[in-house]
């Protein structure tokens, strides 16, 4: 962590909780932010000319362990369950080792893209060492699956056996926290989600993804199950928690857990007032981490992000992986919202980039916006050379990329990292 006082010029900061400010100044010390202003109230160290200073992305649903596949060039015909077959293929035939060095390959260019908090979801922990030692904040969820008990006893006692080793200590002085990720409805028996639920640990899953999760669900049939036949996954005795995607995370004692869903395509309208933040009990949360680009590249139904945050819900942003979308870049992923509806206001989808993923990982009073007494985790995007009314366009408008990423008030990736 950086000591002492350092104060950074720029066209423009977005401090999320309040409007963007025209040349502007943020002054860190000891690590978090002192002030952000006008820069013609204070004196700066670094006038990093003509940038957007805005609060350090939030990745709130990735796979940093999957590499692209070599034989598939994101076809956009290639549907969710044949896209299942290549991870599934990708896996079983990819040690270890290979999954460590990618997770570390990929957090990396998750930090270059301006990450600075991130929800990996991994097997048995393969990626914490990536990710506890990387500058940045994150939470790891270790995959639970399995419809037959004796799958779901292998990959539950992996994932605790992992989770038992991280050190009391390095969780709570750490940045790098421990989850657990029940994997998805069609994949993970119910006493998995129960065993979840009860753990107090910071939850995700995959929920409401297909139209073949819904009939799965529905009527134990379909593409969906003819997959899980295919690899020997199907359990002929299995029943779901319930008939909803929905059923996964808000039937009984599951409402008293921490859910972060990944996807939510195919949630149910009359199931959106269980995802505002006044419907979970003893202040229980749940978000829904949106991914567009690989939302879009399986041409599923218009995603209900709109609705859902117009009711109320919080929704975040994911890349989910390469082996889905081009890059683990969240500033990527609003800017593609944004041009294919440039209705949805510009500051909304910096919160969804930002300080809603922070809330839905409880570290929304640490990270997520630009505030004096937070941590100085910020990324640094550099501007067109134009003017606009809103200065939103400048950001989302553009292809410009993130030029530095800050993490604690040390500069963790770009030009000014040595200085």
């Amino acid at each position: 962590m950086r000591r002492g006082t350092l104060s950074l010029r720029a066209r423009y900061v977005f401090p999320v909780e309040s409007p963007p400010i025209a040349d502007a100044c943020v002054t860190i010390q000891e690590g978090r932010i002192a002030s952000v202003g006008p820069a013609s109230e204070r004196s700066w160290d670094i006038d990093l000319g003509n940038v957007a200073i805005v609060p350090g992305f939030v990745n709130a649903h990735t796979h940093l362990e999957l590499d692209p596949f070599e034989n598939e060039c994101t076809d956009p015909g290639l549907g969710l369950v044949d896209w299942l077959k290549q991870v599934t293929m990708q896996r079983r035939s990819t040690p270890e080792s290979a999954l460590q060095d990618a997770a570390k390959r990929h957090v990396r260019l998750a930090v270059e893209a301006g990450t600075t908090l991130l929800a990996d979801v991994t097997t048995a922990g393969s990626s914490w060492s990536a990710v506890a030692s990387a500058p940045l904040r994150g939470v790891v969820f270790a995959e639970m699956l399995g419809l037959k008990r004796d799958r779901g006893l292998q990959t539950s006692h992996s994932a605790w056996q992992w989770i038992g080793s991280v050190p009391r200590e390095a969780q709570v002085a750490g940045c790098a926290r421990p989850g657990l990720s029940p994997h998805a409805p069609y994949s993970t028996a119910g006493w998995l989600y129960h065993k979840a639920a009860s753990s107090r640990l910071p939850l995700t899953t995959h929920l409401a993804e297909s139209p073949e999760e819904l009939r799965l669900l529905e009527s134990h049939d379909g593409p969906m199950r003819d997959f899980l036949e295919s690899i020997g996954a199907w359990d002929e005795d299995w029943e779901p928690i319930g008939p909803r995607p929905s059923d996964y995370i808000r039937k009984g004692e599951l409402r008293n857990a921490d859910w972060l869903v990944a996807h939510g395509t195919y949630l149910d309208p009359e199931d959106f007032w269980q995802f505002r933040p006044e419907a979970a009990p003893d202040g229980q949360r749940v978000a829904v981490a949106y991914c567009p680009r690989t939302h879009a590249r399986f041409g599923h139904a218009p995603h209900p992000y709109r609705t859902l945050l117009e009711r109320g819900a919080i929704v975040c942003v994911g890349t989910d992986s390469l082996a889905s979308t081009p890059s683990l870049s969240v500033l990527e992923e609003i800017r593609f919202l944004h041009a294919r509806d440039q209705s949805v206001p510009g500051a909304l989808l910096l919160a969804m980039g930002t300080l809603f993923g922070a809330w839905a990982l409880r570290a929304d009073t640490t990270t997520g916006s630009l505030k004096p007494g937070k941590s100085a985790d910020l990324a640094v995007v550099d501007l067109p050379d134009r003017d606009e009314a809103d200065p939103f366009s400048l950001l989302l408008d553009s292809d410009q990329s993130v030029s530095s990423t800050m993490f604690e008030g040390d500069f963790v990736a770009g030009p000014w990292t040595h200085a």
